[in-house]
């Protein structure tokens, strides 16, 4: 079981897809690999970060990190549509 580190730094999130663009600080939490060769990095709060940004499950969501200035910037959200038969 992976041992989670609460609130360990925040990040900057941009939604550049919303009008007007949105930008707020999120929490993060990292969390050993299980191979033990590192760590990994995850937003707290996913409900937050998805109702904020209007992504729904399994929305396509098109995005980019900067590691420099921890900013997470989304720049398009497709909605998922069902084919049907």
């Amino acid at each position: 079981m992976a041992r989670l580190d609460e609130g360990l730094r925040d990040i900057t999130v941009r939604l550049n897809h919303l009008d007007p663009p949105k930008q707020f600080t999120h929490g993060t939490r990292r969390e050993r690999k299980s191979d033990g060769s590192g760590w990994r990095y995850a937003l707290t709060s996913w409900k937050k970060f998805m109702k904020a940004a209007g992504i729904k499950v399994r929305d396509r969501v098109h995005y980019s990190f900067d590691e420099n200035d921890q900013v997470l910037s989304v720049d398009l959200v497709v909605p998922y549509v069902r084919l049907s038969n």
